[in-house]
C-alpha cells in the first residue's frame, strides 16, 4: 500500500520550506539587529549570500536520507528535485548579483 507520504509533492514543498527556514532561523539567531531587507542587502554587499544559502540546503540531506530510510522513494526524489532548483538558484545569486 502506498503512504500518503511518498509522493513527490511533499518532497519538493519540504525541500523548498526546509532551506527558508533555515535562512529565516540564521537571521534570527545571528543577525537579528537588522531588518530582513537590510539583511539581504548586507549579504549581497558582502558576497556571502551564496554561501549562506550553500549552507542552508544542508538540512535537505537529513530529510532526503530519512525519505530514503523509510523508503519513501518518491518524497525523496521531491526533495532532490527541489535541491536543484535551490542550487540553481545559488548559482545565479553567485554569478549574477
Amino acid at each position: 500500500m502506498k503512504s500518503k507520504v511518498d509522493n513527490i509533492w511533499l518532497g519538493t514543498i519540504l525541500g523548498i520550506l526546509l532551506p527558508a527556514i533555515t535562512v529565516f532561523i540564521a537571521y534570527k539567531i545571528r543577525f537579528d539587529q537588522y531588518d530582513m531587507d537590510g539583511f539581504f542587502k548586507m549579504l549581497m554587499q558582502k558576497k556571502v549570500l551564496s554561501s549562506l544559502l550553500s549552507l542552508c540546503v544542508i538540512p535537505n540531506l537529513l530529510v532526503f536520507f530519512i525519505f530514503i530510510w523509510l523508503n519513501y522513494l518518491y518524497s525523496a526524489r521531491g526533495v532532490l528535485l527541489s535541491t536543484f532548483v535551490v542550487g540553481f538558484i545559488i548559482v545565479g545569486a553567485k554569478f549574477l548579483l
